[in-house]
């Protein structure tokens, strides 16, 4: 096998050395014993004991040297080993710092590749467990993706020393994911939905699912979606708009004007949705002034006996016999 660069370069300042005398010979055996402190490199590695991993903080063996993604072609860590090989460790250092190895990966992504190339039994093993960790974390916020382009995602995650973030962006953009979630996921998409009814306000499913991916990939948090829902209801309602702002559900507020339904239409408080126009003129009310304002109970109760519903309610037939008896009497019939 022929020496590598750092035998060569060590034989030469060996023989550089050897051709010396006197006290010049003994401050350039200091100097050399410091560059080579192990003696003459092996094949099989750089070399790293002459201050190259030092400076750099990475051990530059030949598996790196002939990566062809890191090690080889211009600019990479082959030529910066040979560049500090032959004595030029300022420019070694210069070509590092501006390599593709030190300006794409950080420590931790650099040492799950360098084990990748020199521990690959043990980088399958951790890739493993990553992967088992993040599959039961996803599973948990109901993240529902095709296991296979899951697998390929969090190879490259763990390669590239993804945080849980990252990791969620990357699984968004997924051809695959879609709209689809359950676990937390689904709960907290559940709960905009009941909020939302709470404030008088209804949306599509596609919106939701869009805040669920949001939520996920930490475009937002559940407070800004509350405090969208809570804003729109108060521009749709604004003779409230300033106690719902403050977190008062509409389902409060219009708690009396439901109550007076119930009871005059005789229908089930619980089955009065804000679809309801009748509810809804009368929370939408504009008054007298052209100014939005809260509706007098009693003319909304007055309102609810020209309704459509009533005149088949028990309320009308009594009132209607009521009024009757009281026109028969005044004619003296009875």
């Amino acid at each position: 096998m022929a020496d590598t660069p750092a035998q060569i370069q060590y034989d030469k300042d060996l023989a550089d050395l050897n051709a010396l005398e006197g006290s010049v010979r003994v401050k350039a055996r200091e100097a050399f014993d410091l560059k080579y402190p192990k003696g003459r490199p092996k094949s099989s590695t750089d070399v790293s004991t002459s201050g190259l991993a030092t400076a750099t903080g990475f051990v530059f063996t030949k598996t790196m040297l002939e990566d062809l993604k890191y090690g080889v072609g211009k600019g990479q860590l082959a030529e910066v080993y040979a560049l500090w090989s032959s004595g030029k460790e300022t420019e070694a250092l210069d070509m590092y710092f501006k390599s593709k190895w030190y300006s794409t990966l950080g420590n931790t992504a650099a040492d799950r590749y360098t084990m990748k190339l020199n521990q690959k039994s043990v980088w399958d093993s951790e890739l493993t467990a990553f992967k088992i960790a993040q599959k039961q974390r996803l599973s948990r916020v109901g993240v529902k993706i095709d296991d296979a382009q899951l697998d390929e995602y969090l190879t490259t995650a763990f390669e590239g020393a993804f945080s849980d973030g990252q990791i969620d962006a990357l699984i968004v953009k997924s051809a695959s994911f879609g709209t689809k979630f359950g676990g937390d996921t689904l709960t907290k998409i559940q709960n905009f939905r009941e909020y939302a009814d709470a404030y008088g306000i209804s949306y599509d499913d596609k919106k939701y699912s869009r805040w669920g991916a949001d939520l996920f990939s930490g475009k937002i948090t559940e407070s800004e979606v509350e405090l969208s829902i809570r804003t729109e209801s108060a521009s749709k309602y604004p003779a409230f708009a300033d106690r719902i702002m403050k977190g008062t559900t509409l389902d409060a507020l219009a708690s009396a004007y439901k109550s007076s339904m119930a009871t005059i239409l005789e229908i089930d408080a619980d089955s009065i949705g804000y679809n309801d126009p009748t509810l809804n003129r009368a929370l939408q009310y504009i008054g007298p002034d052209g100014k939005p304002t809260s509706k007098p109970l009693w003319e909304f109760e007055s309102d609810l006996r020209s309704d459509a519903r009533w005149q088949f309610t028990n309320n009308a037939r009594d009132s209607i016999d009521s009024m009757q008896y009281k026109v028969m009497k005044d004619w003296g019939l009875m």
